[in-house]
């Protein structure tokens, strides 16, 4: 019985964490560029030896107007 639950935990973890495909990092800056709204983000997950890792990623107005400089964003 133990062994069941155990392969069907195990089962579960793999499904759920395949589907989790997301990057993430903070919002170090917003800016607007030819009407288009943007995130310069520092990605999450590098070491401390390593420069930082930048990014930007387009947004719609209402998630631009949703979150502040210094917090999270994940892009799918």
């Amino acid at each position: 019985m133990k062994a069941n639950s155990l392969f069907l935990s195990l089962i579960l973890l793999f499904i759920f964490s395949c589907g989790q495909d997301k990057s993430c990092g903070k919002i170090v800056r917003k800016y607007i560029s030819n009407g288009e709204y943007f995130f310069a983000m520092k990605a999450f997950g590098g070491d401390s030896e390593s420069d930082d890792i930048l990014g930007d990623a387009e947004v719609s107005k209402e998630t631009y107007d949703a979150f502040d400089i210094g917090d999270e964003y994940c892009v799918d």
